[in-house]
């Protein structure tokens, strides 16, 4: 349970509050957000980690912060890729369309080759995506499609993405 004393400044409390909805949020997205200063949010976020309210975790070039005790670590994991715009997407493209292959992949995103293949292979690397060979393309499936998707119905609202709306809306009829 929040000892409220900590939260009683409304700046820190909502500063909670959108880690609290937005898990895996990075400094400069709680900044820009929130409409707060640099100096402050560092501060608070300062405070709210040295009373074990919330966690930061370092992901690729992001520090990424969790209310403690309310995700695990395969989750933070999981999120980080999540609230990356690209990953996502894909993501969620092959959530509903396993053995998407990288032409059709490029294709629908409008990327370069390369851009697609670095976050396909960050993707694999991660264990949400397999990658599999089939002649002489290769083709992506969702490892755990349960969990991914699970993710990303639980934290719709917070992607605010119209792409993870219409999956959840499409894996909602597909698996009631």
């Amino acid at each position: 349970m929040v000892d409220d004393a900590h939260l009683e400044l409304d700046t820190r409390k909502r500063i909670y509050e959108y880690i609290l909805e937005v898990p895996g949020a990075h400094f400069r997205d709680i900044n820009r957000k929130l409409g707060i200063s640099t100096g402050v949010v560092e501060y608070h976020l300062k405070y709210l980690q040295d009373k074990g309210l919330v966690i930061a975790r370092t992901e690729g070039r992001y520090k990424r912060f969790y209310v403690e005790g309310t995700i695990d670590s395969k989750d933070k994991s999981m999120m980080a890729i999540l609230r990356q715009e690209i990953p996502r997407r894909i993501i969620a493209h092959v959530l509903l369309n396993p053995g998407a292959s990288h032409k059709e992949l490029r294709e629908l995103f409008n990327i370069s080759a390369s851009t697609l293949s670095f976050h396909l292979s960050k993707l694999t690397r991660s264990g949400i995506l397999a990658q599999e060979r089939s002649g002489r393309q290769n083709q992506y499936r969702v490892i755990d499609e349960d969990e991914v998707a699970r993710a990303l119905i639980s934290y719709r609202k917070s992607f605010l993405d119209e792409i993870v709306d219409n999956f959840v809306d499409t894996w909602s009829e597909l698996h009631p």
